[in-house]
């Protein structure tokens, strides 16, 4: 499945920001969009052992990978691209797993490769946080 703010056919999911406080459209028009048009894959297998696995950047329609001119990207110890989207693909996986006793965990950031790295500085910044 491919999510992003784009409504091009590529995209399965539109996602969109949401403003505090905020209580029509209008009132968001003028705010710049905190995720990218193609923010990231996510694979399901749907067979045993059903894992999941999620990518950032997004897919064109000839399924090559499309990153933004600002976006981060870097050669890899095995010479493959790897990169981050503009404004990053996060995640958080909860203390205590998905359970009543859930607290927060700590946010990732997942690259086009679907490696794992700490924050960056800033959500844009050019470096990429180290690799978990």
């Amino acid at each position: 499945f491919q999510f992003g703010r784009s409504t091009e056919s590529p995209i399965d999911f539109v996602v969109t920001d949401t403003v505090p406080g905020s209580q029509s459209n209008s009132d968001t028009q003028s705010v710049q969009s905190t995720i990218s048009r193609f923010a990231c894959r996510i694979i399901c297998e749907r067979n045993p052992p059903f894992t999941a696995r999620i990518y950032a950047a997004g897919f064109d329609s000839s399924k090559n990978i499309f990153l933004g001119e600002k976006a981060a990207k870097w050669k890899t110890s095995d010479g493959q691209m790897d990169g981050l989207t503009t404004n990053g693909v996060l995640v958080m996986h909860p203390r205590n797993g998905f359970t009543e006793d859930s607290k927060p965990g700590v946010w990732r950031e997942i690259s086009v490769c679907g490696n794992v790295f700490s924050l960056r500085e800033t959500r844009s910044a050019q470096q990429r946080g180290k690799m978990v």
